[in-house]
This record gives C-alpha cells, sequence and structure tokens, in this order.
C-alpha cells in the first residue's frame, strides 16, 4: 500500500475489498478528513496515476457522492 503527502494532508491506499482499495485522506494532525472508496478496479487505477501525477484530491468525489474538501485539514 502507498501514501501520497500533499500540502496539508496526505492520501493512504489501505486495503478494502479484495483488489479493491480505499484511500484514506489524512490531515496533518493525523485526523481522517475523508475516505475516498473507487466504484471498481479501473477507477481505483484512474485515482492512482491522478496521485502519481501529482493531482490534488480536494474537489473530486468520494465515491459516495461527496465532493472532497481538504481546506485547512493541517
Amino acid at each position: 500500500m502507498r501514501t501520497w503527502d500533499r500540502v496539508g494532508y496526505s492520501v493512504s491506499e489501505v486495503p478494502f475489498d479484495h483488489d479493491l482499495h480505499e484511500f484514506i485522506v489524512t490531515g496533518k494532525g493525523g485526523e481522517t478528513i475523508v475516505t475516498i472508496t473507487p466504484a471498481d478496479l479501473n477507477d481505483q487505477a484512474q485515482l492512482v496515476a491522478d496521485l502519481d501525477a501529482g493531482e490534488d484530491v480536494d474537489g473530486w468525489e468520494d465515491g459516495k457522492g461527496n465532493t472532497i474538501n481538504v481546506e485547512g485539514g493541517e
């Protein structure tokens, strides 16, 4: 499992359902801001590719219909 560090937060990949993983967005203080749950392996692969490319998760959807807002995640 991998972790991506961003300004003010980090994103950690964690086991979820067999090959499908969740992504926990954690503020610098260690609090969980949001959990991103991809719908399928294709969405998961796209999420990893975007994170590898340096994308910021602010404004993304969490997989449950909510928009992610990491502002102030310290």
